[in-house]
């Protein structure tokens, strides 16, 4: 019975067909689960497992395939050929299927991880890239800072520089073990230190070497390690508080520079153990504070000679005042004439002193006129007071150099001669045995201070200049020889000490300089007084009492003192005036509401009660055309010119004669 091939055949196909779909729907399955959970080692074996399954079934299933296909086309002898090696075949076929299974689920698991490892590796590439590039930021935006910050303190440091080599005083800074590491332009120029000195780490006693150190201060050799050590100890203790460095021994205290200069240093201790040192020069302070007192001492001498002078003028206003009004009434034979004389004469040469006290007062009381100092110079050598002068020091020569071409300076003329007198009667007493003094005119322009402790305007002057061939003064005198009452003479024979400080007050009070330089051969002064082009002065000459006789004018003195209003009051009276006296500047006021006076005498310094110039101005407000003199034992003060510039006439000094007041009271009443 033959059967046909055709069934078999399809079955066969179908079959390997349906296996073939089989066999995938697993490995599509078991892929999903692996998928699903990689980690699963159970499912990578499932899934190998059924991939070989697969893969003998694709096997088998072309096995067959082939054979139905060579049966189906007759060729049945071809198949018998190879049907002994379709089982090789179709191992060989399942064994390289699923070789290549294998291979490419393998590459497949390599390739993932390889991207895996990619995606990782670009990942921390990514990141460490990131980190790279903050890192970058961070390390520019440092760099930028640093740069930033090396360039302020740069700055900083030439700022810092700056200001230290401004400061005016020397400045060290030593760090806690001593040694330093700045220091200041001021510095340097103290200790005699290059400009390109480098103190970075040198020690004190490195910094201020024995040579550098002697050639300052003159310190003996034995001196400078012991002075070093006592310094290095203070300085590390910094117990150095503000000392001065002065001329002498070597104390804790008091040293002194070489060239004269005065030191203040002290130490400082800083928060971070550093010790900054400052040396100040206080050789100017210490200058002005002397000087500043030598005027102290001078206006408080100067205020109690004018106190003096002032009570010493109303005591001399009777010695003064009442020979000259008995003297009226004498007859010309009378023996009582020629001690009255000689009393009024006493008087007039004491009130000369108490002048020279009010010059040392520096209230100049004597109104100025317009003078030469040649002629000045000319008169006094032949005054009285000059010819006595020369007859004391014969063997004293003067001599003169007098510029023809000098301008005229406003001056009190008695004050200029009394500096001349003073000036050759101390060069005289300076020469022991022959010698000259030579006087010397000139007019100069300056431009400059011509003395350290004087001011003086610039512009032109007239100078004169005295010098002596005595033996000099010496140098620890000469910055006191202007002071009252200074003086090597022997006191009360050769003079009051009062001689060079008139001059100095003089030559002030008229707005000029006195410079003094002395040697063994000799002394010279030169006096500065400002020049002024106006014509001389023209003097007038004696009055006869008849021409200062009154008119019955009524007058009012007041004054606190009561000699002074009797003799005041009497010499007026003699001159036929009527007089009405006041004791103070309160009952003048109530006497001037209620009388009229053409004339005030008027003192200025009234005590109790207001003053001279407070009285007149309250006058003036009742009676404003008020006229008035001021007679006053004290000088021309402030408190005189206040009143002068309110309206009050001339400025007369007491003790006065009579023939002085007549001459004051014609004046203002004209």
């Amino acid at each position: 019975m033959t059967f046909s091939w055709l069934p078999v055949i399809w079955i066969d196909i179908l079959g390997s067909i349906a296996v073939l779909v089989l066999a995938s729907l697993c490995a599509i399955y078991s892929l999903k689960l692996l998928r699903k959970d990689p980690d699963q080692t159970f499912h990578h074996y499932l899934f190998l497992l059924i991939l070989s399954f697969v893969f003998f079934a694709i096997s088998r299933s072309f096995g067959h395939l082939v054979k139905q296909g060579l049966l189906f086309y007759n060729q049945q002898q071809a198949w018998e050929s190879i049907a002994p090696f379709s089982g090789a075949i179709n191992t060989a076929a399942f064994i390289v299927v699923f070789s290549f299974g294998i291979y490419l689920n393998s590459s497949r698991k390599i390739h993932k991880e390889l991207e895996r490892h990619k995606t990782d590796l670009a990942a921390l590439v990514a990141e460490q890239t990131r980190e790279l590039r903050e890192t970058n930021q961070h390390l520019s935006q440092e760099v930028a800072d640093r740069t930033s910050t090396e360039k302020q303190l740069e700055k900083t440091i030439g700022e810092f520089s700056a200001v230290m080599d401004a400061i005016d005083y020397g400045v060290l800074f030593m760090d806690d073990q001593l040694h330093a590491h700045v220091v200041n332009r001021a510095f340097r120029m103290l200790w005699d230190l290059p400009d390109d000195f480098e103190a970075e780490g040198q020690s004190m006693r490195e910094l201020m070497v024995y040579n550098r150190y002697n050639n300052i201060y003159n310190i003996p050799d034995e001196d400078f390690e012991a002075y070093m050590d006592k310094c290095e100890a203070k300085v590390r203790q910094g117990t150095i508080t503000p000392m001065e460095v002065r001329q002498g021994a070597i104390t804790p205290k008091v040293m002194e520079l070489r060239n004269g200069k005065i030191l203040q240093y002290q130490c400082v201790v800083l928060p971070d153990g550093w010790r900054m040192l400052t040396y100040f020069d206080i050789t100017e302070l210490k200058e002005t504070q002397e000087k500043l007192g030598q005027s102290q001492k001078m206006e408080a001498i100067g205020m109690m000679a004018g106190g003096v002078a002032h009570d010493l003028n109303n005591i001399l206003t009777g010695i003064v005042g009442y020979p000259d009004l008995l003297l009226m009434n004498l007859p010309q034979d009378s023996k009582m004439r020629k001690p009255l004389e000689l009393i009024k004469e006493s008087g007039q040469r004491a009130s000369e002193v108490v002048a020279d006290l009010l010059t040392v007062a520096r209230g100049v009381a004597a109104s100025r006129e317009i003078s030469s100092l040649n002629t000045l110079v000319i008169e006094y050598l032949k005054s009285a007071e000059g010819e006595q002068m020369l007859s004391l020091h014969p063997e004293v020569q003067i001599e003169t150099d007098l510029a023809h071409d000098l301008f005229n300076i406003s001056c009190s003329a008695v004050h200029i001669k009394k500096c001349f007198m003073n000036l050759l009667i101390n060069g005289a007493e300076a020469i022991n045995g022959p010698g000259i003094i030579r006087i010397e005119t000139r007019n100069q322009y300056i431009d400059k201070p011509v003395a350290e402790n004087q001011y003086i305007a610039s512009g032109e002057y007239a100078v004169v200049r005295v010098i002596d061939s005595g033996q000099g003064i010496a140098e620890k005198d000469i910055q006191h020889i202007f002071e009252p009452f200074y003086t090597k003479k022997i006191m009360g024979r050769s003079g009051t000490g009062l001689g060079l400080a008139i001059v100095w007050n003089t030559v002030q009070e008229h707005e000029g300089a006195i410079t003094v330089s002395s040697t063994k051969k000799g002394t010279q002064f030169d006096l500065y007084f400002p020049i002024t082009r106006k014509k001389l002065s023209v003097k007038e000459g004696g009055v006869e009492l008849v021409q200062l006789q009154g008119h019955g004018e009524r007058i009012l003195i007041v004054d606190d003192e009561r000699q002074q209003r009797d003799i005041g009051s009497q010499m007026l009276s003699t001159l036929g005036y009527k007089v009405e006296t006041a004791s103070s500047g309160e009952e003048a006021l109530a006497f001037i509401r209620n009388q009229a006076v053409d004339l005030l005498i008027l003192d200025m310094i009234m005590d109790p009660g207001i003053n001279g110039r407070q009285t007149y101005e309250q006058i003036i407000a009742v009676q404003p055309q008020q006229r008035a003199i001021i007679a006053s034992g004290f000088s021309e003060n402030e408190e005189v010119k206040k009143a002068q510039a309110l309206g009050a006439g001339n400025f007369i000094r007491k003790p006065y004669t009579i023939e002085q007041i007549g001459i004051a009271v014609k004046k203002a009443l004209s």
